[in-house]
């Protein structure tokens, strides 16, 4: 073997590693994107909750009376309660599962 054929071997041999390393960066990358949104989910998910929450923390906000006394019964702000802790137990059970609906 001449050194011609010595250095097309080495050659082919750096180029296969080099093909092996760039595959092992690429898998690598994929796995941070997909990584990446997958959090992306999650924080959308808690920032939809935190906003479903302060919607119902202002609906259940005691309103000021004007002379009339207008006041709301304990059945209806426990209920809007209840379906405001629904809304964000729905909100963020669907951000855990990674879905968009």
């Amino acid at each position: 073997m001449n050194a011609l054929e010595t250095r097309k071997q080495l050659l082919m041999a750096e180029s296969d590693l080099l093909r092996i390393q760039l595959s092992e960066d690429i898998e690598s990358l994929r796995s941070a994107w997909n990584r990446s949104g997958a959090r992306a989910r999650v924080w959308s998910g808690l920032i939809s909750s935190i906003a479903v929450l302060m919607a119902g923390m202002t609906t259940l906000r005691p309103k000021p009376m004007s002379g009339g006394g207008n006041r709301r019964s304990w059945v209806t702000v426990l209920l809007q309660g209840a379906s405001l802790l629904s809304a964000v137990w729905l909100s963020w059970k669907r951000a855990r599962s990674g879905s968009s609906r």
